[in-house]
């Protein structure tokens, strides 16, 4: 009988180990959408990116299809170690890089308005706009060019599929400096598979750049309560 009960309690915690060890479902809207940022009366947001640099999960073995311009620009870049790096001039991290950030972001969806806000903890707390109301993608020639250019997304089943262009060359997409130009179109995947993880893929076009598009992609990890308050002090321009 006792070791009847021994298995029984052993087995009742391993049920509650593994039930504790499993990942939370992500936050849904009523109608089961699944939510970007914080569930209902909740606060948080997303930090700690699994990769710093855009190409750290590139697939291949090259760092990028660089055309000849792009390829000396990189490495110019890595030879004098990053020291022009716009970031450090208080700049934002326009682009992929806004995801890398040590200080996270956060997502604003105001689906009654059709758009989403992507609020930055670091960057001088700047913030994006990616419109859901159903508007046509645009030219990068109709946008004024900004660091986080014009973004349309729409809902793939549970991932959100953003396209944007109008960029400025005033940012780095990533802190190695990885190059681009005002030709830049970047089509970005967010998907949340569980309330603490927030997977990110990004495909980048710019034919003035690279030979072909190309894509990377990381994770982040979901932090309860409100984004830090962060300003940049660096030397600005």
């Amino acid at each position: 009988m006792r070791g009847t009960i021994g298995f029984a309690l052993g087995f009742i915690a391993v049920a509650v180990s593994i039930a504790a060890q499993a990942p939370r479902p992500a936050p849904r809207w009523p109608d089961g959408r699944v939510r970007l940022g914080a569930p209902s009366g909740g606060s948080g947001y997303w930090a700690s990116p699994s990769a710093r640099t855009l190409t750290e999960l590139n697939a291949k073995s090259e760092v990028a299809p660089f055309m000849p311009w792009s390829r000396s620009v990189f490495l110019y870049r890595q030879q004098t170690k990053f020291k022009d790096d716009p970031v450090n001039r208080c700049l934002p991290p326009g682009g992929p890089r806004q995801f890398q950030q040590p200080q996270g972001v956060q997502f604003v969806e105001q689906r009654e308005v059709g758009r989403i806000l992507v609020l930055l903890g670091g960057g001088n707390r700047n913030w994006r706009i990616i419109h859901t109301d159903g508007r046509p993608i645009g030219e990068s020639a109709e946008a004024v060019p900004s660091y986080y250019g014009s973004s349309v997304g729409r809902w793939d089943g549970d991932t959100l599929v953003v396209d944007s262009v109008g960029y400025n060359e005033r940012f780095w997409m990533g802190s190695n400096g990885v190059p681009h130009t005002e030709a830049l179109h970047l089509t970005e995947r967010f998907r949340r598979p569980d309330f603490d993880t927030l997977s990110y893929q990004v495909t980048i076009d710019d034919p003035r750049s690279y030979t072909r598009p190309w894509t990377a992609g990381w994770s982040l990890r979901w932090v309860e309560g409100d984004l830090p308050e962060y300003f940049c002090e660096g030397n600005k321009p």
